[in-house]
């Protein structure tokens, strides 16, 4: 079991995944991913019993995705819902619609977020952002 996916947390099974694909690239396929993102994310997610957890999706130095505050700081910090999470990852939720409907809120590079569908993209390739 992944030391990224917690208990109570669905969003934790996604990015878990989001890890394993990461991994699994090549460097130059990492290196393409990286180019275009090039961001920092951090995921501030709140769970249904009110708990929190922070994910770290690293594309801009090492194409890595952590459990926690990276090393590298945050180009934007997103929070949002466990399940909201799972809506935008998985291309149910809108992330301009989440985001003016305050589901979402983005501190930082709010254009940066724009480009998680890149990211996102490797879950599913239905997510759209």
């Amino acid at each position: 079991m992944s030391d990224i996916v917690v208990p109570g947390f669905a969003s934790s099974e996604l990015i878990a995944e989001l890890a394993k694909i990461f991994d699994a690239m090549s460097a130059d396929e990492k290196a393409k991913l990286i180019k275009q993102v090039n961001g920092v994310f951090q995921f501030v997610i709140k769970n249904s019993e009110g708990k929190e957890e922070i994910f770290t999706i690293d594309a801009k130095k090492e194409g890595k995705v952590t459990r926690g505050k990276g090393s590298i700081k945050a180009d934007a910090i997103l929070s949002l819902k466990d399940g909201d999470f799972v809506d935008l990852a998985t291309g149910k939720l809108n992330g301009q619609k989440a985001y003016m409907s305050g589901k979402l809120k983005v501190k930082g590079q709010i254009m940066l977020a724009m480009k998680l569908d890149n990211v996102f993209k490797s879950i599913k390739p239905a997510a759209k952002l």
